[in-house]
């Protein structure tokens, strides 16, 4: 678990392990709502980071909330905190390039279909066996 705290321009802490971002900010979101924004890595939409140089930069998190609407947060920081966020900032950008269970069954399922559909041109005389070997040996990787 990381934790960050952000004194300027307002004092906020990011607190994330592998699993959740934990944003507190006391009276950041409505009074009647909790002070912690938990936000778990499986709703998040995207993430983007501006550095800050001479003024402030920008951590924007865009991710779907349990109504399924989505929201926006942008977390302005001085320069000295560059460092860290930028860690948190990959550590969010890596999770949502890492594909999905469903992506990776998925691109079993396309690599299948199109070995199948060459199997039926070689079946149906349209290839010779070496020109349908050599396509099933590019589409699975061996050389």
């Amino acid at each position: 678990m990381q934790t960050y705290l952000i004194k300027k321009p307002q004092k906020l802490e990011l607190t994330y392990d592998e699993n959740i971002l934990t944003i507190h900010y006391p009276g950041l979101f409505k009074k009647k709502q909790n002070q912690d924004r938990d936000i778990p890595f499986s709703k998040l939409k995207s993430v983007r980071f501006f550095e800050a140089t001479y003024r402030h930069g920008h951590l924007q998190i865009l991710y779907q909330k349990p109504n399924h609407a989505l929201e926006k947060i942008v977390i302005s920081f001085e320069p000295a905190d560059n460092l860290a966020v930028r860690k948190l900032y990959t550590a969010l950008a890596d999770y949502l390039e890492k594909p999905t269970v469903e992506e990776e069954d998925l691109s079993y399922v396309k690599t299948g279909d199109l070995i199948m559909a060459y199997l039926k041109m070689h079946d149906d005389g349209l290839m010779t066996h070496e020109e349908f070997e050599e396509k099933k040996k590019r589409i699975l990787g061996i050389k």
